[in-house]
């Protein structure tokens, strides 16, 4: 599902996150009867703080001069861009509809989603996406839809501008993210997985069905709550404290130290979740959920994954979307990409689509 999509040229994912920028530029080949995709650039550049908060932007310049830099560092070939969005602007719903033919779908799916979007038709883009037939009812189809507000869409357009990067599409981060665990997980297609995407400021969560989505939402939370807890509860800088949040050591700060303040935080988080997961359960037939799968930046927190073993009776994982991709050792420093590996994601949904993959 895309906002745009303006053709198959060279395009590459760029993550705009509250806290980072990440680049991830991907080139498609042939090998033997099937497609493979090979890394050809990757970029990381953290944002002047507070330029971008909860996925608004707020100082357009000093973004678009951080945009400039991450593809001067990348060496990139190209400056058509693939960008996601989310939060609070980004309304995403599955609604069902009565099947009609193709010429009447479009305009029938548009009428449909009206009551579903708490703005006029004015306010937004909307998209979807028609995911199958309704087993029960022949005549009825599913629908993914997506609804993006246009101030927030064209205060993104406006940097891009500013760069002088071209935007050749538009996505959601919750679909970007289940895009990547396709592509690198054969195993999950089949399943019923739930993509928890924890970035600086928002956690994407995404289930999906047999690979589809069936329900998303958007957490205000995430890494830099974190981060602020340690800075007042320790007295840190800023720098230290997301220091001691991954784990390194810092002189005066013990670890026993950190883990309550961790602990507060990954509760509120957790509750959140739960609630997520509950609101789903009450609105499907079947609530199941097979697996779930961590990435972001908060991904690589140190006990994260203990954390949620412990609050979950389901199977967890870290993502890593490099899984399935091929790498040229000479090219790029695999130790940053192993340690990094979480944080990228969103990015490499962007780019998988970016050159044909996937929905």
């Amino acid at each position: 599902m895309s906002f745009f999509g303006f053709g198959t040229k060279r395009i590459l994912g760029l993550d705009i996150g509250s806290f980072a920028l990440k680049i991830v530029e991907l080139k498609a080949k042939k090998k033997g009867k099937e497609v493979v995709h090979e890394l050809v650039a990757l970029g990381y550049e953290p944002v002047p703080y507070q330029s971008i908060v909860e996925g608004s932007i707020m100082d357009s310049a000093a973004v678009a001069e951080s945009i400039q830099h991450i593809f001067y560092e990348s060496k990139v070939k190209t400056n058509n861009v693939s960008f996601g969005v989310s939060g609070s602007s980004v309304i995403v719903k599955k609604i069902e509809v009565q099947k009609l033919s193709p010429s009447e779908m479009h305009e029938h799916i548009l009428w449909e989603a009206r009551p579903h979007i708490p703005f006029t038709p004015e306010e937004v883009n909307i998209d979807y996406e028609i995911l199958d037939q309704s087993d029960d009812q022949p005549n009825m189809a599913s629908v993914i839809l997506a609804a993006v507000k246009k101030e927030k869409l064209n205060d993104y357009l406006n940097v891009f501008d500013i760069s002088q990067k071209k935007v050749e599409m538009v996505d959601l981060e919750s679909f970007a993210v289940l895009n990547s665990v396709l592509k690198n997980y054969e195993m999950y297609k089949d399943r019923t997985i739930a993509i928890i995407n924890i970035g600086a400021s928002i956690t994407n969560v995404v289930i999906s069905k047999r690979g589809s989505p069936v329900f998303v939402r958007d957490i205000a939370l995430g890494g830099n709550q974190f981060t602020d807890l340690i800075q007042k509860e320790l007295n840190l800088k800023y720098e230290k404290a997301e220091s001691v949040k991954k784990g390194r050591q810092v002189d005066g700060v013990s670890p026993a130290a950190v883990k309550p303040v961790v602990n507060l935080i990954f509760g509120e988080l957790k509750n959140e979740v739960k609630k997520t997961f509950e609101f789903y359960r009450s609105n499907t037939m079947e609530g199941r959920i097979d697996n779930i799968l961590l990435s972001g930046g908060t991904a690589n927190l140190d006990s994260i994954l203990d954390l949620f073993s412990q609050e979950f009776d389901i199977p967890f994982e870290i993502v890593n979307p490099f899984n399935n991709i091929e790498i040229n050792e000479k090219k790029f420093d695999l130790n940053f990409i192993s340690e990094m590996a979480p944080v990228f994601n969103v990015a490499m949904g962007l780019a998988l689509r970016a050159v044909g993959d996937e929905k």
